[in-house]
Parts: C-alpha cells; structure tokens; sequence
C-alpha cells in the first residue's frame, strides 16, 4: 500500500472510489445520487492544487484508491491554525491499518507544513468503529449534534471531535 498526496491524474480513480464508499456506508456525508450530481470528474480537477487550504492523501494498492483522507483550512488569519478533517476507507480494506495510516499522514502532515493548533472532524454518534480509530490519535469528544446528518429521512445524532497538536 503507498499513501500519497491526491493529484490530477486520480481524478478517474477517485469518482470511482467515491461512488464505491457512498454505496457501502452511510458514515459518510454524502450518497452515491450527491457523488454523481455533485463530483462529476470535470469539477473534481478544478477542487485540486490548493495545498494552502485543502489537500487530500490516497491510499493506494493494486493501482487503485481504498482510502482517502482530506483536510482543509480557512485561509483567514482567524482561523489559520484549525483544520477539518474527513477520513474513508473502501469496506473491503477495513482492519487492514488503512485508516490509521492515513490519520498518521495527514497529522504529521499538517504539523510539519501548516502548523495547525487542532484538528475537529464530526462523526456519526453510531459509527463507534471510526470513533475508536480517532481516540486511537488523541481526538477527544468535545460535543454532541443533536442532527449530524440526515440519512433516508431520520435524523442521525454525531460527535464533535478535536485533537490538539
């Protein structure tokens, strides 16, 4: 397995995992209609390049992506030492490190170039297994979402999650 930055020529790969991870799980923030009417390909590659605000690294085995972890920031001075954080990994690759490898990544990647302060991230209330993962690197709940998401007509319940560099 390699990780590395998210680039231009993964744009293909990364539609394809996108819509892959939307139809195993709904842990995650968006569905496969929301993948296909709003991550067409021709937009993902303008979303791409903006290592000041926003990277994403990949997960990579056999040629294609089964992870992707992404990180933004504002570029406001107010706001430039807090990041977000959004992590999946594809289902069949879950118990294999993926995810931890990707958290290790990016943390040590912001750290180094960003120097951010914290990292939050939201999280579905019942998606326990990702919550385990995150205590695992030091993120601690800091709150609870009464409606985190909105999932086939019922509100979800999520977590606030931080962790300080």
């Amino acid at each position: 397995m390699l990780i590395r930055p998210l680039n231009v020529d993964d744009v293909d790969n990364w539609y394809a995992y996108l819509l892959k991870v939307a139809g195993q799980t709904s842990n995650i923030s968006f569905s496969t209609a929301d993948v296909k009417q709003r991550f067409r390909p021709d937009k993902m590659r303008g979303h791409l390049g903006n290592n000041d605000s926003n990277i994403s690294f990949v997960a990579i085995t056999d040629e294609k992506i089964v992870g992707l972890a992404s990180i933004s920031r504002r570029l406001l001075p107010r706001y430039l030492k807090r990041g977000e954080l959004a992590i999946s990994v594809d289902e069949d690759y879950w118990g294999q490190g993926i995810g931890s490898s990707l958290m290790a990544k990016v943390i040590n990647y912001v750290q180094q170039s960003w120097q951010l302060s914290v990292i939050y991230l939201d999280v579905l209330t019942s998606n326990t297994r990702a919550i385990r993962l995150y205590e695992k690197f030091g993120f601690k709940i800091s709150g609870d979402y009464p409606l985190l998401l909105r999932i086939d007509g019922h509100n979800q319940p999520g977590k606030l999650m931080y962790k300080q560099l």
